[in-house]
């Protein structure tokens, strides 16, 4: 069946532009609301990734004011025990000349000293005892933890070594001035260096000897001790060294 249509094809056609116009009309408002809701997201992200930035560059300045801080504290570690080693190593537990005394006092007859020399040495630490299966004791056993991390500092014990220059008029003056050191609680480790004939003056030959010893650890307790104050046998023999003149 046919359908007849008496609208005017003019308004038909006005009719379509409307529509068409419409149309472009919709799709651009959709499409700048698009736009608009992209943009705004984006604003929101990089808002929330600036504070998030911010947030962290703060956290940072802490951390490194906080790194600082450590290593200042470190330093400040490090120069103390390095000043308490130095006060240590400098601080007379012992006065000399009562080291000097016992010396002389212990040498024999016409023996005597043309020198004496002392530097401190670091002592080797032992070490610990272990199981009898092999492994180490509870004492030996690595630490854990926070202690494992950051181990104490091992002081390792010094002590003063002298040695000693000298003359006498045979190698039996000589052992009887070690048998002396020996017997003395004052001094450990005496070793003889060598013992040589020396061309003291015309037709004069003596023994020109060295040795070494160390100081016992106990070295405060034997001076501070009665016995060390009272005269011994070993205190009785002269006190000056005695040598050809």
């Amino acid at each position: 069946m046919r359908v007849t249509n008496f609208l005017p094809d003019d308004y038909l056609r006005r009719r379509g532009i409307r529509r068409a116009n419409w149309t472009c009309l919709g799709i651009a408002a959709g499409t700048l609301l698009l736009l608009g809701a992209v943009v705004a997201f984006v604003f929101i992200r990089s808002w929330s990734v600036a504070g998030m930035r911010s947030l962290e560059e703060l956290q940072y300045e802490v951390a490194s004011r906080q790194i600082d801080d450590l290593e200042q504290l470190e330093e400040r570690k490090t120069s103390l025990l390095h000043k308490v080693e130095l006060s240590t190593a400098l601080l007379e537990r012992v006065p000399r000349s009562n080291v000097l005394a016992r010396l002389t006092n212990h040498l024999p007859e016409h023996t005597s000293l043309t020198s004496m020399t002392m530097q401190l040495e670091v002592m080797k630490m032992k070490p610990k005892k272990a199981d009898a299966d092999g492994t180490p004791s509870a004492g030996g056993k690595p630490p854990t933890g926070a202690a494992g991390k950051n181990p104490p500092r091992v002081v390792r014990p010094k002590r003063l070594r002298f040695r000693l220059d000298g003359l006498a008029e045979t190698d039996v003056e000589v052992a009887e001035y070690i048998s002396r050191l020996h017997a003395d609680p004052l001094f450990e480790n005496v070793d003889l260096q060598f013992s040589e004939a020396f061309p003291y003056q015309e037709d004069v030959t003596m023994r020109r000897f060295q040795m070494s010893l160390l100081l016992s650890e106990d070295a405060e307790k034997v001076l501070g001790s009665p016995a060390a104050e009272s005269p011994s046998a070993a205190e009785s023999a002269p006190v000056a060294a005695k040598g050809k003149s």
